[in-house]
C-alpha cells in the first residue's frame, strides 16, 4: 500500500476537474490522478507531498493523490456508495469544496449533489442515505451534538484531539450543521 508520497512534479496533464501528474521520487516516476484544488498553483519542478489511495480493479491499477488525509478519507468514504467508483468520487471531490459536499450530505441537499458531474438522482439519494450514517453526523439538534460531530470529523480522517480542539471555541447554542461548518473551517484554516 502506498499511503503518502513526496517528490517533484515531473509532468502534469490537466483534465476538466482533475489532473494527472507524474511525481518523481529518486528516479522513479509515479503517475497519479489529483484534484486540481489539491495541486493549487504548483507547476512542473515544484516539490509536493500527497496522501494517496491505490485502487486496484480487474482491468487497472490507479494511484490517486490528495493534499490531506481527511480529503483522502472522504474519497474512500464516497466510494463505499453503490454506483460510485473512484473516477466519480474523484470528480465529485474535485468539483466542489469539501465543506459544501459534506454539508450537502448532512442536509440531504439532493439538488446540490445532482449538479455534480456523474451524479444522478438515484446516486445522490444513495449518497445521502448511506453516508449520513457513516459520517455519524447528527441530523437534528441534540444536547450531545459535540461528541457526534467529533466522531464525524474523526470518521472523515481528522484526529480526535484535533477535532475536539476545533470544537472548543464554537458557540454551544449553534445547531449541529452550523457547528460542523465552523469546525471544518477552523480545521482547514489551521492546516493552511
Amino acid at each position: 500500500m502506498i499511503s503518502r508520497i513526496k517528490g517533484v512534479i515531473w509532468d502534469r496533464e490537466d483534465f476538466i476537474h482533475f489532473a494527472g501528474v507524474t511525481i518523481e521520487i529518486s528516479g522513479l516516476g509515479l503517475y497519479l490522478f489529483v484534484p486540481k484544488w489539491d495541486l493549487g498553483e504548483t507547476v512542473i519542478g515544484d516539490e509536493i507531498e500527497l496522501f494517496t489511495d491505490f485502487v486496484i480493479r480487474e482491468d487497472s491499477m490507479v494511484l490517486y493523490g490528495f493534499s490531506s488525509s481527511p480529503r483522502r478519507s472522504l474519497f474512500r468514504t464516497v466510494q463505499t456508495v453503490s454506483g460510485v467508483g473512484p473516477k466519480v468520487a474523484l470528480t465529485m471531490i474535485s468539483s466542489t469544496i469539501t465543506e459544501e459536499l459534506i454539508e450537502a450530505i448532512v442536509e440531504a441537499d439532493l439538488a446540490y449533489l445532482e449538479k455534480l458531474p456523474g451524479i444522478g438522482k438515484k446516486v445522490a439519494s444513495r449518497i445521502v442515505l448511506e453516508l449520513r450514517e457513516k459520517m455519524n453526523i447528527p441530523q437534528k439538534r441534540e444536547k450531545n451534538w459535540r461528541s457526534d460531530i467529533t466522531q464525524g470529523l474523526v470518521n472523515l480522517g481528522y484526529g480526535e484531539k484535533e477535532a475536539e480542539e476545533a470544537l472548543k471555541n464554537i458557540d454551544k447554542d449553534l445547531d449541529p450543521k452550523s457547528a460542523l461548518k465552523a469546525a471544518l473551517a477552523s480545521l482547514n484554516s489551521r492546516r493552511g
